[in-house]
């Protein structure tokens, strides 16, 4: 335990003294290019990817990659690495590609490799070393696939160097200056190779038997054998390439040589006795070869062109064996407009079917050389080079009926204008054509295609509009990078759709679709989409629609992120694709990531709550407020307030000697009894009185408040009737608030009935402690007693008298 404690501690300490890699994501590492001069420290324990490549690491240490446990694809090319520790490579049991090209390496070690067991793709190209060294450099290697060796300083090979690589499939040799090789040490120990890659130029110049002995021992039945770097200057070089085509390869690829006219002859012949079905030049310059001055070099090789050429009297080879397809890739051919021996290509034409020239400035077929020459084609890829319309026209000859055979035609890339489609509608086996990346703006209304015609490649140019042009035929369409703004046309055996990169707002409506199976629209306008868009879709497996700045509502969300056996589609694309542009808390989030809350999801159900929880609680306070009386502290301070504002009258002044506040059931004794005895006595007192006294249409709580402001006192006629009105409570309400704003006693009671305090509202603190500590009058029940009743009230209720305008106190009454 203590001694894991310290390897650990020292670990920690080794990382911490590292240099750090600024460009790591979860699984990955791109260290590339930072000017390193050790490994790095890895930032997590699951780093899988490693890229080291361009730094200047020099030597690799026993302990560089103790904590890449986990790595797969370590890349440390172009590091001018001199020296590799023989444990360095111990920790990374779990690598499977690794790369060392290119560095200084002048030697090979096989214990970097003893523990590499799960390595698959290893890279040696480019370093010092001139031998494989003497052991079994690839002995732990069982599971390597590929392997890439050689390079300018490697000059020998043996028997012993790749013993125990039985499972390989790809095999690059870079033998340009190799010397010694020992004569069947691959056929011996390595099973068929699936592609075999050399670059053996001064092989082919010093010395053609060793040349020979390796082509023979590298290929097998069914390899495709690629020849880079090389110098085909004479026949005698590519008839070298006889012996490989005797052992059966199916594929021969020329991929950066230099080739001359005359050794294309020899290649003609290589090929026209074998059982090659694929030759491909690519990155190649054709060169005019010089027959005199080649006379004495190769005498035998110019024999050998001359009678080819008299033997044939059109100057065409009869067959070329099984050829069946030619790729022409970025094919410089000098002189072309002189050039004596492009019949060879003529040569090949004629009798392949497949037949590309790629990105070699093509600009024109005569109609005479399709006639002759291209008849019998099924596939034509023509694609980044420079034809116009006219030169496309004058191809198919103006469609009048050539190519009959072709099944598939690229012309992508090129300078095309126009959609010519008249120029393919008699071939009636095409099926698929391809024009994408050229310069058509406008789409017309009409076009005739042939009716056999089933993919359709409109991408990458400038078309605003489609129209009914596209044949209905078709099963696959690409309008990708255009700039549409919406697709309506109807297609019914349409089964794949490609419209990303345009300006659509809107998925396409899928009752137009009814096959529909695969719908590409990344990169839009879209904003939103739903379920129902999506199963009008009645056949739709995989849709791709990320991209866009997408409307995250609830719906949509609730929709991306649901099962997809509940609608039957796939997102391709993954829901990180699928960014919110809205709403603003949700923005730059990828749909997965976007959490809602109920409110923005239920907004119906959730304000129907929210209002119910509000009126709820409204409901609540307000029978708190009616239990605890607190609307009458707020009428009553607002009626205090109002009150404050109003000038005081003065006692001369005042219009009443008493307001009489009473109960509408107790009218009767008011009319009956009270004013009689009040106002017809001697003298008379003025009461106000509400039937009578308070202005009519106007608010009865302002008519309360200018009464009792106008009046001396305030009588109140107790009863239990006078408990209960409502109005009488806004008198007794806004007298006891007076109680509080003035010193004199304003209120006079009397009881008609005997009345409970109890059932006096609390609130009325100030009245009840009047009832408790000032005598009221009492309606009496004797008879005899009533006299003596009216007086106790007038005497309570009367203002001071007046004479001859001054008080009875001698002051002067201002009125």
């Amino acid at each position: 335990m203590a001694f894991l404690v310290f390897v650990l501690l020292v670990l920690q300490s080794v990382s911490v003294c590292r240099p750090q890699c600024p460009r790591c994501e979860q699984t990955s590492c791109n260290c590339s290019r930072l000017n390193l001069t050790e490994v790095p420290a890895s930032p997590t324990e699951l780093v899988s990817e490693l890229d080291l490549s361009f730094n200047g690491l020099e030597e690799i240490k026993n302990d560089d990659f103790l904590s890449y446990a986990t790595l797969r694809s370590l890349i440390m090319s172009y590091c001018n690495i001199r020296t590799i520790q023989r444990k360095a490579f111990d920790p990374l049991i779990h690598l499977e590609k690794l790369d060392l090209s290119f560095n200084q390496l002048d030697t090979l070690s096989p214990g970097w490799f003893e523990n590499l067991t799960s390595l698959q793709y290893l890279n040696l190209l480019g370093n010092k070393y001139t031998t494989l060294g003497e052991g079994e450099l690839f002995e732990p290697l069982k599971k390597l696939k590929t392997l890439h060796l050689g390079g300018p300083f490697f000059h020998s090979l043996n028997k012993s160097d790749f013993s125990s690589l039985f499972h390989l499939e790809d095999l690059f040799l870079d033998g340009r200056n190799l010397k010694v090789y020992a004569n069947e040490s691959l056929t011996t120990k390595l099973s068929p190779i699936s592609h075999v890659t050399l670059g053996l130029n001064d092989a082919f110049h010093s010395d053609p038997s060793l040349a020979q002995a390796i082509l023979s021992d590298f290929t097998h039945p069914n390899t495709m054998l690629t020849l880079r770097d090389t110098f085909f200057s004479f026949v005698a070089h590519t008839l070298l390439l006889k012996s490989a085509c005797d052992n059966g390869i199916t594929g021969i690829y020329f991929k950066n040589v230099t080739m001359s006219s005359i050794a294309s002859i020899g290649l003609l012949h290589v090929v026209s006795s074998s059982a090659i079905t694929m030759v491909g030049i690519e990155d190649t310059q054709l060169l005019e070869f010089n027959y005199l001055e080649g006379w004495e070099e190769d005498p035998d090789g110019v024999a050998l062109f001359l009678n080819f050429l008299s033997s044939h009297s059109d100057g065409l080879p009869e067959s070329l064996g099984q050829l069946e397809a030619v790729i022409v890739k970025n094919v410089d051919i000098t002189w072309f407009y002189r050039f004596p021996s492009l019949n060879f290509l003529y040569v090949v034409f004629k009798v392949v079917r497949r037949v590309s020239v790629l990105n070699s400035k093509l600009f024109a077929i005569p109609c005479e050389t399709t006639t002759a020459i291209l008849s019998s084609l099924e596939f034509l890829d023509i694609s980044d080079n420079i034809l116009s319309d006219l030169a496309l026209s004058d191809m198919m000859c103006d469609g009048a009926g050539v190519l009959l055979n072709l099944h598939t035609v690229n012309v992508s890339r090129n300078l095309l204008q126009s959609f010519n489609s008249h120029l393919f509608t008699k071939l009636d086996q095409l099926e698929n054509i391809d024009m994408s990346g050229n310069m058509f703006q406008d789409m017309p209304e009409t076009c005739d295609w042939p009716p056999s015609l089933l993919f359709l490649n409109l991408s990458s140019n400038h078309l605003k509009k489609v129209t009914a042009c596209l044949p209905t035929t078709l099963q696959i369409l690409d309008l990708s990078g255009n700039d549409l703004t919406e697709f309506t046309i109807e297609l019914p055996f349409l089964t794949e759709l490609h419209i990303s990169g345009n300006r659509i707002r809107a998925l396409p409506d899928g009752h137009f679709y009814p096959r529909l199976a695969l719908l590409s629209i990344q990169n839009n306008d879209l904003r939103t989409f739903s379920s129902k868009d999506v199963h009008d879709y009645k056949t739709l497996k995989s849709l791709e629609a990320g991209a866009s700045a997408y409307i995250c509502s609830c719906d949509f969300v609730a929709f991306m992120t649901s099962d997809p056996t509940n609608h039957g589609v796939l997102f391709e694309d993954g829901l990180t694709s699928y960014i919110c542009g809205s709403p603003d808390a949700e923005r730059g989030k990828s749909v997965a990531d976007v959490r809602l809350s109920v409110f923005e999801c239920h907004a119906v159900i959730a304000f129907s709550l929210l209002c119910t929880g509000i009126l709820v609680t409204c409901l609540l306070i307000s029978g708190l407020c009616y239990k605890f009386g607190v609307l009458w502290y707020m009428r009553m301070t607002w009626a205090w307030l109002r009150a404050k504002r109003k000038p005081k009258l003065k006692k001369g002044v005042l219009e009443y000697d008493a307001f009489v506040s009473y109960s509408e059931m107790d009218s009767g004794w008011v009319e009956a009894h009270l004013v009689p005895a009040l106002e017809r006595s001697e003298p008379p007192l003025q009461l106000c009185l509400h039937k009578r006294d308070f202005v009519p249409g106007g608010w009865i709580l302002d008519n309360i408040m200018d009464a009792i402001d106008k009046s001396h006192r305030t009588l109140f006629i107790l009863s239990q009737h006078f408990i209960k009105s409502e109005w009488c409570k806004y008198e007794l309400d806004y007298t006891h608030f007076r109680l509080f704003d003035q010193n004199d006693d304003t209120i006079v009671l009397i009881l008609l009935e005997p009345v409970d305090k109890a059932i006096i509202p609390k609130r009325f603190c100030r009245l009840r402690r009047i009832m408790n500590s000032r005598t009221y009058l009492e309606w009496p029940g004797d008879e005899d007693q009533i006299p003596a009743f009216w007086e106790s009230l007038r005497t309570a209720i009367k203002r001071p008298e007046t004479f001859n305008g001054k008080h009875a106190n001698g002051n002067e009454t201002q009125l």
